[in-house]
């Protein structure tokens, strides 16, 4: 994967926000309702801005130091079965969701246990299980942009929502996408 550089990163601003303002330009009676609503949403997400902010900070150090590799191998001496990585990678990150615990702070642990040899897994595969537990972990937690959103859109308290047929929805589809990644890790390496 190719890294975002300054420029790219600018691009995106620029771009979006002149896709904004194209938007509000030919629907200029919504404005004030757009603005508003942004106002107020800002002030509802606030937290989930600190939590990862400091969640990222946390990965930086915890990545660097490879304390955790050391915890691990205390607990487990040799190569964790790839089957096992692409499994519980998604499955926990949904797990810890539905407590609140944000995506980015499961997998940064999960992620420097089971990758840099941690794991018999090709690390597309691993990337692709994390991607699938953020995901999944977004489907049913009270804390999630994407809950808290459809939330207030379709007037359904946020735990009614999360909690319902989301619930099984994210398990099911944590454990049927690390069961074809094992699938997979079997014929790739």
């Amino acid at each position: 994967m190719l890294p975002l550089t300054n420029v790219g990163v600018v691009f995106l601003v620029v771009y979006f926000l002149l896709l904004v303002l194209l938007h509000l330009l030919r629907n200029s009676g919504h404005v004030r309702s757009v603005l508003l609503n942004t106002r107020h949403s800002m002030r509802q997400t606030a937290d989930d801005i600190v939590v990862i902010s400091v969640a990222m900070l946390v990965e930086f150090l915890v990545t660097r130091t490879g304390t955790l590799s050391q915890m691990t191998a205390q607990l487990y001496s040799g190569v964790i079965p790839g089957w096992f990585a692409l499994t519980v990678t998604p499955l926990l990150m949904t797990r810890a969701s539905f407590v609140g615990i944000h995506p980015v702070i499961t997998s940064t642990t999960l992620l420097a246990v089971f990758s840099g040899g941690g794991a018999a897994v090709h690390p597309a595969l691993l990337m692709q299980a994390h991607l699938v537990g953020w995901a999944s972990g977004t489907i049913s937690s009270v804390a999630s942009l994407s809950v808290i959103t459809c939330a207030n859109l379709y007037q359904v308290p946020s735990w009614q929502f999360a909690f319902g047929p989301n619930l099984w929805t994210a398990i099911l589809f944590a454990l049927g996408s690390g069961g074809l990644l094992s699938l997979a890790n079997v014929f790739v390496r």
